[in-house]
């Protein structure tokens, strides 16, 4: 997570929260989801950044718990 604009950043933090909220569960441990367990935050939402910030709380939650579930990170 090197160089990150601060709208990256902002986004980011956002989809760790919103994902938080709707799996209830600590933002501590998406983030952990998100990065040791899956490394979906640098082979995903950062990547993908230009398309996913234009996207809906509820379709990005949906998405990124598709994509935990995909890749064995089901909660």
């Amino acid at each position: 997570m090197n160089d990150l604009t601060e709208n990256q950043t902002l986004f980011t933090v956002f989809c760790i929260e919103s994902l938080s909220e709707h799996l209830k569960i600590s933002v501590r441990e998406v983030y952990k989801l998100l990065t040791d367990k899956t490394n979906i935050l640098d082979d995903y939402i950062l990547p993908c950044y230009d398309v996913l910030h234009t996207q809906g709380r509820e379709y990005i939650t949906d998405e990124l718990s598709e994509l935990l579930r995909t890749r064995g990170a089901a909660v």
